[in-house]
């Protein structure tokens, strides 16, 4: 799964490719929808969650990072994704569930040198009154806004794609009236639940991404939406105060002349391979990819997918496909597995995938979890394993395929070599 839509033109050349088309020249958004339909010419390699891990491999300012300086902000995380090889680099404000809250006058824990988190102690709507309190809507100088615009409009410039992100509803109730106030009413006040939903959407999302899309012309945006997972809430607060309203959200934001979509809703997070439930499990991707794509998607999200059942996701797989509704697979693995792990055990991760679940088409990999001290070689390893074992058609017996860790320029000689090769523009 990509966070940058692919054009109209490159939605038609992947999916004819898909189809049989074979001389088709696939170029990063033609590949991600080929795969998606069916065989592409590789497996195709998305970014997005890496922001604070390209600050770190950059050296990057954090205060302009993550504060004052939306540019700077995209052009490091865009640079950086350059240097690791990535198809499509992109660059978004990183404190995606923070910045609506923030401009609102929610409180924020501030950190010098990482992101900014909500201060859930003390959050900015307690009781059901204190909705009428809050100044609505956001503005343009409300908070760090103004970093957002400029980080959109820089990845405009940089990439030709213009799309922005928000706070999903679900996970932005949680920021403005904390995760545990939310759980409770749920079962304590759900009028007040509902309530708080429709004025998170009417009254702040649906006007925030009119001002995106005035000062950007963003008309695409994505929501995060990583509150509403499991385990954290059940299946059913997701069938009552998730999907119902995200479906509501996207409906408002069509009438406005926007498109919004919610990712990551309902995604399996469970940890402990102990109390993995492979029913649940089933359930979550069907619920979540009809949700995000009108069909079942078996998306490796934020939990540990490197730990899942192969043949539980086989059987998810086969069994949908029987019944008409190829899911595709959005593949990747978890946080801590990309920072801990050897080159070689990333490399056999991706090979267990692609041997797995890839030979007949329609998988993605992602890099969304890459925290900030993951070492550079184990980046550098994830992105030659996928492009190693995942070249159409896979072949027979992958062992026989010789995986060796990358050498790589070191980033910063890179860097300086870009620029005075006209390449890249400094962003100092």
């Amino acid at each position: 799964m990509s966070f940058v839509r692919p054009s109209t033109g490159d939605a038609i050349k992947g999916l004819l490719y898909a189809k049989g088309l074979r001389f088709i020249n696939l170029n990063s958004g033609s590949r991600s929808v080929a795969a998606i339909m069916g065989k592409p010419d590789y497996v195709p390699l998305g970014t997005a969650q890496i922001h604070v891990h390209t600050m770190t491999v950059a050296g990057a300012d954090p205060e302009r990072f993550h504060q004052t300086d939306g540019a700077y902000c995209t052009d490091v995380q865009t640079s950086v994704q350059k240097w690791y090889g990535f198809e499509t680099p992109m660059g978004m404000a990183p404190e995606a569930y923070n910045y609506e809250i923030e401009a609102l006058g929610g409180k924020l824990v501030r950190s010098k040198d990482h992101m900014n988190t909500i201060d859930q102690s003390d959050p900015l709507v307690k009781k059901p009154e204190d909705m009428d309190k809050v100044k609505v809507p956001i503005e343009r100088d409300s908070g760090r806004v103004g970093f957002v615009i400029d980080s959109i409009l820089r990845n405009k410039q940089n990439s030709g794609t213009c799309s922005g992100v928000f706070c999903a509803p679900f996970s932005f109730i949680c920021g403005v009236h904390s995760y545990p106030r939310v759980i409770l009413n749920t079962r304590k006040n759900p009028e007040f639940i509902h309530r708080l939903l429709q004025w998170s959407i009417d009254d702040v999302l649906i006007p925030y991404l009119q001002l995106l899309k005035e000062e950007t012309g963003a008309k695409n945006s994505i929501g995060a939406d990583a509150w509403a997972v499991i385990p954290n809430i059940s299946k059913e607060i997701l069938e009552e105060f998730v999907f119902p309203w995200n479906k509501y959200l996207v409906e408002q934001a069509k009438k406005k002349g926007l498109s919004a979509m919610v990712a990551i809703s309902g995604d399996y997070c469970e940890d402990n391979p102990e109390k993995f439930d492979p029913d649940l499990m089933k359930w979550c991707w069907s619920r979540m990819g009809k949700e995000m794509m009108g069909m079942p998607f078996l998306m490796m999200g934020m939990g540990k997918p490197e730990l899942w059942p192969m043949e539980v996701m086989q059987e998810f797989v086969e069994v949908n496909k029987a019944k008409g509704s190829w899911p595709p697979v959005a593949a990747t693995c978890s946080a801590s597995y990309i920072r801990d792990s050897s080159p070689y055990e990333i490399a056999n991760f991706v090979k267990r995938v692609m041997d797995g679940l890839a030979r007949e088409g329609r998988l993605m990999f992602n890099a969304i979890q890459i925290p900030a001290d993951t070492p550079p070689i184990n980046v550098h390893s994830y992105i030659e394993a996928v492009r190693l074992y995942g070249k159409y058609p896979i072949p027979e017996n992958l062992d026989e395929i010789e995986f060796k860790p990358p050498e790589f320029e070191p980033y910063k000689e890179w860097f300086s070599r870009e620029v005075a090769e006209g390449k890249a523009t400094p962003y100092e």
